[in-house]
Protein backbone atom coordinates (compact mmCIF):
# COMPACT_ATOMS: atom_id res chain seq x y z
CA UNK A 1 0.00 0.00 0.00
CA UNK A 2 1.11 3.54 -1.34
CA UNK A 3 1.29 6.35 1.09
CA UNK A 4 -1.64 8.11 -0.73
CA UNK A 5 -3.39 4.98 0.22
CA UNK A 6 -2.15 4.05 3.78
CA UNK A 7 -3.71 8.04 4.40
CA UNK A 8 -7.09 7.15 2.87
CA UNK A 9 -7.11 3.82 4.96
CA UNK A 10 -6.55 6.06 8.21
CA UNK A 11 -9.23 8.56 7.09
CA UNK A 12 -11.86 6.02 6.50
CA UNK A 13 -11.17 4.42 10.05
CA UNK A 14 -11.04 7.67 11.79
CA UNK A 15 -13.96 8.80 10.15
CA UNK A 16 -15.79 5.44 11.02
CA UNK A 17 -14.25 5.56 14.87
CA UNK A 18 -15.84 9.22 15.24
CA UNK A 19 -19.41 7.87 14.07
CA UNK A 20 -19.64 4.62 16.21
CA UNK A 21 -18.89 7.26 18.76
CA UNK A 22 -21.90 9.42 18.55
CA UNK A 23 -24.20 7.33 19.90
CA UNK A 24 -27.11 6.86 17.05
CA UNK A 25 -26.46 10.49 16.13
CA UNK A 26 -26.82 9.31 12.06
CA UNK A 27 -29.33 6.65 12.62
CA UNK A 28 -29.03 3.93 9.48
CA UNK A 29 -32.58 5.62 7.52
CA UNK A 30 -30.61 8.78 7.62
CA UNK A 31 -28.56 10.30 4.65
CA UNK A 32 -25.44 10.35 6.99
CA UNK A 33 -26.24 6.98 8.62
CA UNK A 34 -26.23 5.84 5.41
CA UNK A 35 -22.73 7.43 3.95
CA UNK A 36 -21.04 6.22 7.24
CA UNK A 37 -22.12 2.52 6.58
CA UNK A 38 -20.97 3.25 2.96
CA UNK A 39 -17.83 4.00 4.58
CA UNK A 40 -17.26 0.94 6.98
CA UNK A 41 -17.66 -1.34 3.57
CA UNK A 42 -14.66 0.94 1.89
CA UNK A 43 -13.03 0.36 5.08
CA UNK A 44 -13.09 -3.36 4.98
CA UNK A 45 -12.32 -3.30 1.10
CA UNK A 46 -9.22 -1.71 1.55
CA UNK A 47 -8.01 -4.12 3.95
CA UNK A 48 -8.99 -6.56 1.79
CA UNK A 49 -6.94 -5.12 -1.16
CA UNK A 50 -4.12 -3.87 0.69
CA UNK A 51 -3.31 -7.37 1.91
CA UNK A 52 -4.30 -9.08 -1.73
CA UNK A 53 -1.54 -6.23 -2.67
CA UNK A 54 0.76 -7.47 -0.40
CA UNK A 55 0.59 -11.29 -1.18
CA UNK A 56 0.84 -11.05 -4.66
CA UNK A 57 3.97 -8.32 -4.87
CA UNK A 58 6.08 -10.89 -2.02
CA UNK A 59 4.53 -14.12 -4.07
CA UNK A 60 6.48 -12.36 -7.15
CA UNK A 61 9.35 -11.57 -5.04
CA UNK A 62 9.49 -15.27 -4.29
CA UNK A 63 9.44 -16.23 -7.61
CA UNK A 64 12.00 -13.52 -8.99
CA UNK A 65 14.60 -15.35 -6.91
CA UNK A 66 13.48 -18.64 -8.37
CA UNK A 67 13.63 -17.50 -11.94
CA UNK A 68 17.34 -16.24 -11.09
CA UNK A 69 18.39 -19.72 -10.19
CA UNK A 70 16.22 -21.34 -13.31
CA UNK A 71 17.94 -18.59 -15.59
CA UNK A 72 21.74 -19.25 -14.23
CA UNK A 73 20.82 -22.95 -14.20
CA UNK A 74 19.75 -23.09 -17.92
CA UNK A 75 22.77 -20.70 -18.99
CA UNK A 76 25.33 -22.82 -17.25
CA UNK A 77 24.09 -25.97 -19.26
CA UNK A 78 24.09 -24.10 -22.65
CA UNK A 79 27.07 -23.25 -22.06
CA UNK A 80 28.51 -26.73 -21.78
CA UNK A 81 27.00 -27.75 -24.22
CA UNK A 82 28.26 -24.69 -27.14
CA UNK A 83 31.49 -24.66 -25.96
CA UNK A 84 31.81 -29.31 -26.17
CA UNK A 85 30.43 -28.38 -29.96
CA UNK A 86 32.98 -26.10 -30.62
CA UNK A 87 35.87 -28.14 -29.04
CA UNK A 88 34.91 -30.69 -31.99
CA UNK A 89 34.95 -27.95 -34.96
CA UNK A 90 37.80 -29.57 -36.47
CA UNK A 91 36.20 -32.60 -36.98
CA UNK A 92 32.70 -31.38 -37.65
CA UNK A 93 33.05 -27.70 -39.16
CA UNK A 94 29.91 -25.59 -38.42
CA UNK A 95 28.42 -27.82 -35.98
CA UNK A 96 28.79 -24.86 -33.13
CA UNK A 97 26.76 -22.75 -35.38
CA UNK A 98 23.90 -24.50 -33.99
CA UNK A 99 24.24 -24.03 -30.42
CA UNK A 100 24.08 -20.18 -30.55
CA UNK A 101 23.44 -18.50 -27.37
CA UNK A 102 20.10 -16.09 -26.71
CA UNK A 103 20.04 -12.94 -29.01
CA UNK A 104 18.69 -10.88 -26.00
CA UNK A 105 18.06 -11.16 -22.43
CA UNK A 106 14.38 -11.64 -21.98
CA UNK A 107 13.02 -14.61 -20.78
CA UNK A 108 11.01 -15.36 -24.14
CA UNK A 109 14.73 -15.38 -25.82
CA UNK A 110 16.26 -17.40 -23.45
CA UNK A 111 13.44 -19.92 -23.25
CA UNK A 112 13.21 -20.26 -27.22
CA UNK A 113 16.99 -20.43 -27.44
CA UNK A 114 17.09 -23.27 -24.79
CA UNK A 115 14.60 -25.47 -27.00
CA UNK A 116 16.74 -24.69 -29.97
CA UNK A 117 19.73 -26.11 -27.98
CA UNK A 118 18.03 -29.48 -27.34
CA UNK A 119 16.59 -29.34 -30.40
CA UNK A 120 19.84 -29.21 -32.26
CA UNK A 121 21.58 -31.76 -29.71
CA UNK A 122 19.21 -34.72 -29.73
CA UNK A 123 20.37 -36.10 -33.42
CA UNK A 124 24.19 -35.48 -31.60
CA UNK A 125 23.62 -36.86 -28.37
CA UNK A 126 26.27 -39.54 -28.90
CA UNK A 127 29.24 -36.69 -30.02
CA UNK A 128 27.91 -35.10 -26.81
CA UNK A 129 27.97 -38.26 -24.73
CA UNK A 130 31.75 -38.90 -25.61
CA UNK A 131 32.62 -35.88 -24.68
CA UNK A 132 32.20 -36.90 -21.12
CA UNK A 133 28.47 -34.75 -21.22
CA UNK A 134 26.25 -36.24 -18.34
CA UNK A 135 23.96 -39.35 -19.73
CA UNK A 136 20.65 -36.83 -18.85
CA UNK A 137 22.22 -33.85 -20.03
CA UNK A 138 19.34 -33.24 -22.35
CA UNK A 139 16.71 -34.25 -20.10
CA UNK A 140 18.14 -31.69 -17.47
CA UNK A 141 17.98 -28.72 -19.91
CA UNK A 142 14.76 -29.55 -20.96
CA UNK A 143 13.30 -29.78 -17.21
CA UNK A 144 14.63 -26.79 -16.60
CA UNK A 145 13.27 -24.81 -19.32
CA UNK A 146 9.51 -26.15 -18.52
CA UNK A 147 10.08 -24.97 -14.94
CA UNK A 148 11.83 -21.72 -16.07
CA UNK A 149 8.73 -21.04 -18.43
CA UNK A 150 6.21 -21.86 -15.43
CA UNK A 151 8.09 -19.47 -13.29
CA UNK A 152 8.08 -17.12 -15.84
CA UNK A 153 4.06 -17.49 -16.06
CA UNK A 154 3.78 -17.41 -12.51
CA UNK A 155 5.64 -14.47 -11.98
CA UNK A 156 3.56 -12.83 -14.58
CA UNK A 157 0.24 -13.49 -13.12
CA UNK A 158 1.38 -12.36 -9.60
CA UNK A 159 2.26 -9.24 -11.15
CA UNK A 160 -1.30 -8.58 -12.84
CA UNK A 161 -2.93 -9.75 -9.96
CA UNK A 162 -0.73 -6.89 -7.51
CA UNK A 163 -1.85 -4.63 -10.60
CA UNK A 164 -5.34 -5.50 -10.30
CA UNK A 165 -5.19 -4.68 -6.30
CA UNK A 166 -3.56 -1.57 -6.91
CA UNK A 167 -6.22 -0.53 -9.18
CA UNK A 168 -9.22 -1.68 -7.12
CA UNK A 169 -7.50 -0.14 -4.20
CA UNK A 170 -7.00 2.86 -5.83
CA UNK A 171 -10.54 3.20 -6.73
CA UNK A 172 -11.70 2.20 -3.01
CA UNK A 173 -9.80 5.08 -1.61
CA UNK A 174 -11.03 7.47 -4.44
CA UNK A 175 -14.42 6.68 -3.08
CA UNK A 176 -13.30 7.24 0.97
CA UNK A 177 -12.36 10.46 -0.72
CA UNK A 178 -16.25 11.08 -2.15
CA UNK A 179 -17.52 9.95 1.20
CA UNK A 180 -15.35 12.54 2.78
CA UNK A 181 -16.58 15.19 0.93
CA UNK A 182 -20.09 14.33 1.17
CA UNK A 183 -20.20 13.62 5.20
CA UNK A 184 -18.62 17.23 6.19
CA UNK A 185 -21.62 19.15 5.74
CA UNK A 186 -23.72 16.73 7.07
CA UNK A 187 -21.80 16.40 10.54
CA UNK A 188 -21.13 20.38 10.49
CA UNK A 189 -25.04 20.46 10.37
CA UNK A 190 -25.62 18.33 12.66
CA UNK A 191 -23.03 19.52 15.18
CA UNK A 192 -23.28 23.03 14.35
CA UNK A 193 -23.78 24.21 17.72
CA UNK A 194 -21.38 21.76 19.43
CA UNK A 195 -18.01 23.23 18.86
CA UNK A 196 -16.60 20.04 21.09
CA UNK A 197 -17.88 17.50 18.17
CA UNK A 198 -17.03 19.61 15.42
CA UNK A 199 -13.69 19.29 17.18
CA UNK A 200 -13.61 15.99 17.24
CA UNK A 201 -14.98 15.76 13.55
CA UNK A 202 -12.11 17.99 12.43
CA UNK A 203 -9.42 15.86 13.84
CA UNK A 204 -10.86 12.47 11.89
CA UNK A 205 -11.87 13.58 8.42
CA UNK A 206 -8.14 15.71 8.31
CA UNK A 207 -6.25 13.94 5.52
CA UNK A 208 -2.43 14.22 6.12
CA UNK A 209 -0.54 15.59 3.41
CA UNK A 210 1.85 13.66 1.63
CA UNK A 211 5.39 13.48 3.20
CA UNK A 212 7.97 14.67 0.72
CA UNK A 213 9.02 10.79 0.69
CA UNK A 214 5.90 9.83 -1.07
CA UNK A 215 6.63 12.39 -3.89
CA UNK A 216 4.62 11.14 -6.30
CA UNK A 217 1.35 10.66 -4.40
CA UNK A 218 1.63 15.08 -3.91
CA UNK A 219 -2.25 14.78 -5.15
CA UNK A 220 -4.85 12.90 -3.64
CA UNK A 221 -7.61 14.09 -5.32
CA UNK A 222 -9.67 15.08 -2.38
CA UNK A 223 -11.10 18.36 -1.48
CA UNK A 224 -10.14 19.44 1.68
CA UNK A 225 -13.93 19.67 4.20
CA UNK A 226 -15.05 23.11 3.97
CA UNK A 227 -14.76 24.93 7.09
CA UNK A 228 -12.43 22.09 8.44
CA UNK A 229 -8.61 21.55 8.74
CA UNK A 230 -6.31 20.67 5.55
Amino acid sequence: MNDKNRRSSELATRMNGFAAAQDGDFPSNSIGGQRFGSLNELAVKIDQFGSKQAQERGSAKAITEAKKALRDKIRRQMKNIRETAISVEAQQPGISQNFNPPTSNSDESLIEAARAFVAAATPLKPLFLSREMPENFLEELTDAIQSFEEAVNNHNLHRGGRSAARTLLDDVCAQVATLRRELDPIVRNKYRNDPEKLALWDTASHLERASRKGATDKSDGATPPTGGQT
